[in-house]
């Protein structure tokens, strides 16, 4: 239809309302105050943040899942008995093979996740050996820890300790150090690192790995901040940050070659590339998992069948505005973390050599679940996440800022009500919306959806380590992709 035909059909239709009766109601628009305040809202996001690009998702979580063994209340003499154990340390040299796989395989600040898989571990036997293989490109200063269940936490090594590289095998011995240069960037093919034996440590029991890591605004200074910490402990301006295998910074590398190093044919053995900079702490990752490279290796006895149960979590971090104000930004006004899981049992057997064999995988989905972080705002709201609804009146005081600064600091772990079970969420369509009862003289109710792309968001999807802002501080424009 042409310009000239839609003014006609319109005065057309203009017309025709003469004879129709009206009543006062007709010409209501209930929708017409929150629908001005949305618009007033997407020009203030525009003002602000730029143009929207039509293809602009809202939807920033990774979707990254966190692993953790099953809990359990069983009881293991072994697990406590003594709390005791020793270590012993040699020296180890890895070739040139397992060097070469890594500058293959395992780019600097390249997403590497694909060569290797999350994993829980039991201690493999009451004497197993611990060593760093490997010192990437990192420019923090980091210390590699050690828990087992019944026996706590013990410091296995630190960053550059004794751990030496050279180029040819003629060369001598050369410092890695701390710096920010690993063994790629020396053009080191060679290594030669300390070795540590743990014995008596009770066999079976759960453990896990994990680095502590001391950051600084400038590449490789962490070390200062960490020599700070060792002055003042409780200052928290020099606390590390963890990295561990149970939050998916470490993973057990798939296909890297057993050539060069010097272990036995008799051990099992596990190599861990581990990742050193954590998103909430830094506020990005570049998951390249070869920042500290060590293996675990040793000769367990093995059962004739075992059994290894493993719990997987995803979670989606949604942070809402409740139009109370249609310019701060500060996405605080709902913070909630949806959580989906799954329990992951696999089932291996020995022949009679000891071969180890997986012959099955289950699944089973866990509940999802939710938790209330944070709500920022004066009004009462109801959130709908799938077909489970919660209301803030119900729990708490609905004209209390709860958890965002106002009074006193931001708890980031804060569980403002108990974890409550959701039915029929789908994180692949965000189906999840809060409905917002207005004051301030506008009684209406207000609902806010999941926004489509290049929609002015009201609503967001971050991963769950991502920090919510203080009120009326808005989140940064580093946040969004604006159009040039």
């Amino acid at each position: 239809m042409n310009i000239k035909s839609l003014f006609a059909a319109t005065s057309m239709a203009v017309v025709g309302l003469v004879f129709v009766a009206c009543s006062h109601d007709d010409f209501i628009n209930e929708d017409a105050p929150v629908n001005n305040l949305k618009a007033e809202y997407a020009t203030n996001f525009e003002q602000k943040y730029g143009k929207i690009a039509p293809n602009q998702s809202w939807d920033f979580c990774s979707m990254q899942p966190t692993y953790s063994l099953p809990s359990t209340t069983s009881t293991n003499g072994a697990r406590t008995r003594g709390n005791t154990f020793n270590r012993t340390k040699e020296t180890m040299e890895i070739g040139d093979t397992f060097i070469q796989y890594m500058a293959d395989n395992m780019k600097e600040g390249k997403n590497n996740s694909t060569h290797g898989y999350p994993f829980g571990m039991k201690v493999p036997s009451n004497s197993f050996t611990v060593v760093p293989i490997f010192q990437g490109y990192a420019r923090y200063y980091w210390q590699l820890w050690m828990h087992v269940d019944g026996i706590g936490d013990q410091q296995v090594w630190e960053k550059g300790e004794e751990f030496l590289y050279k180029e040819n095998e003629t060369d001598e011995w050369t410092p890695v150090g701390t710096g920010l240069d690993g063994i790629k960037n020396k053009k080191g093919h060679f290594v030669k690192a300390p070795a540590y034996t743990y014995n008596d440590l009770p066999a079976d029991a759960d453990m896990y790995f994990y680095i502590k890591v001391w950051k600084n605004g400038s590449f490789n200074l962490g070390i200062q901040r960490y020599e700070k910490y060792l002055e003042d402990p409780s200052n928290p301006n020099y606390q590390p940050y963890i990295c561990s295998s149970l939050n998916q910074q470490m993973l057990a590398l798939k296909d890297a070659p057993l050539d060069g190093l010097d272990i036995g044919d008799e051990n099992e053995v596990t190599i861990i590339g581990c990742e050193d900079m954590l998103k909430s702490e830094i506020g990005s990752s570049d998951y390249d998992y070869e920042d500290l490279v060590f293996m675990v290796y040793g000769n367990p006895v093995p059962p004739t069948e075992e059994v290894e149960e493993l719990m997987e979590y995803t979670t989606k971090r949604y942070m809402m505005e409740d139009l109370g104000t249609t310019d701060d930004f500060d996405f605080n006004d709902v913070v909630v973390d949806v959580q989906t899981g799954r329990k992951i049992v696999y089932k291996y057997v020995f022949d009679t050599e000891g071969n180890k064999s997986l012959v099955s995988t289950t699944e089973t989905k866990l509940p999802d679940q939710a938790i209330v972080r944070a709500a920022g705002g004066t009004m009462d709201f109801t959130l709908t996440i799938g077909s489970t609804t919660w209301t803030k009146s119900e729990h708490m005081s609905s004209s209390v800022m709860w958890n965002t600064g106002w009074s006193g600091a931001i708890d980031y772990n804060a569980v403002l009500d108990e974890p409550f079970e959701v039915k029929d969420f789908n994180p692949a369509t965000n189906n999840i919306s809060v409905s917002v009862v207005g004051n301030s003289g506008f009684e209406g109710v207000k609902t806010i959806t999941f926004p489509k792309l290049g929609e002015a968001p009201m609503m967001i999807a971050v991963d769950p380590d991502v920090k919510w802002m203080k009120e009326r501080q808005s989140i940064p424009t580093s946040w969004f992709t604006v159009p040039e």
